[in-house]
């Protein structure tokens, strides 16, 4: 009888761990058992987006389930950066973030989120940034387009991807230190501030290489300079900033995140599988293709590169206006 009430009781005990366990969701080791959701807080056929959409195709042929990219856009990135930071911690909600405009925006305004909302996972490209105008424009030359600004101050437009975000950082930063005056014309996101360009909306723009690089060759674009220490390899004919005697280095780190308290074993499973996936040969043909400068940085690198820009940004803020 004893023995029989043992055995009840035992069996019991399994249930009910194994109940308690299965109310808490499923273990770290069974992670993933649905599609992941992975925001991008930019519009569709921007920059961002391209290169999400190339990683994830590519990471999730070693994943037991789809990575579903999610396009959150508006305020500049906020509204997206907000929905991934107020996700459930629990490894199906991850995304990328732009640097500096992540961090940028929380200094020029009250945002949704905080900055140490989220973890990382690894960065995946670094895109510098350059000053573009139509190729059918006036200006064939940075001292062409300065000459004019000074000479009819707030006269040139320029768009961004939106204000405090990261092309309008480099464009008020330019500004500043080539001593003109520009209209800053912001927008959500790149697609939408290249139309401005390519319609002629706007004078010029502040974007990435990646962005733009297309239509460069496409002959619908002309590059002014380059926000690089050292020539670009694909348009070496452009000058940089620098060597133009502008101290200025701008680019912009797409990093993948998720929300604090993700769980650690969740956290490594989505380390190792994006830092294969940005490093395989697959992956790197393609983003050749895309025009995609790639550029892996582990979490822990990241996590410096992030408080890096803070104190950048921290500095350049009184001289920019932000």
């Amino acid at each position: 009888m004893k023995k029989s009430l043992m055995i009840i009781l035992s069996v019991l005990l399994i249930l009910t761990v194994a109940g308690c366990a299965q109310d808490s969701g499923a273990p770290a080791g069974e992670y993933p058992t649905k599609p992941v959701d992975v925001i991008v807080a930019y519009a569709a056929g921007g920059g961002t987006d391209v290169g999400a959409r190339l990683l994830t195709s590519v990471a999730e042929k070693d994943f037991a389930q789809p990575l579903v990219i999610q396009n959150i856009e508006g305020a500049g990135g906020e509204i997206g950066y907000t929905e991934l930071a107020k996700a459930d911690p629990d490894g199906y909600t991850i995304g990328f973030i732009n640097l500096p405009t992540y961090v940028s925006l929380p200094m020029d305004r009250e945002t949704q989120y905080a900055v140490d909302d989220l973890i990382p996972i690894g960065n995946h490209v670094y895109d510098p940034g350059v000053l573009v105008v139509q190729a059918s424009s006036q200006w064939e030359t940075l001292e062409d387009f300065i000459e004019d600004a000074k000479a009819d101050p707030g006269s040139i437009s320029v768009s961004n991807n939106g204000a405090g975000a990261s092309n309008h950082i480099g464009a008020a930063h330019f500004e500043y230190e080539a001593g003109i005056e520009l209209i800053h014309a912001p927008f959500d996101g790149t697609s939408n501030m290249l139309a401005a360009l390519r319609g002629s909306h706007v004078d010029a723009s502040v974007a990435k290489i990646s962005e733009v690089a297309d239509l460069v060759n496409g002959g619908e674009l002309r590059i002014l300079a380059s926000f690089t220490e050292q020539r670009l390899d694909e348009f070496s004919e452009v000058p940089t900033l620098t060597e133009k005697g502008f101290e200025i280095l701008f680019g912009s780190a797409r990093a993948l995140m998720a929300p604090k308290d993700t769980p650690d074993e969740i956290m490594e499973t989505l380390q190792e599988l994006f830092k294969n996936a940005i490093q395989s040969e697959e992956h790197l043909n393609k983003a050749n293709e895309a025009n995609l400068p790639i550029m892996y940085m582990g979490p822990e690198e990241l996590q410096r590169y992030i408080e890096n820009e803070a104190v950048y940004l921290q500095e350049v803020k009184p001289m920019i206006g932000f």
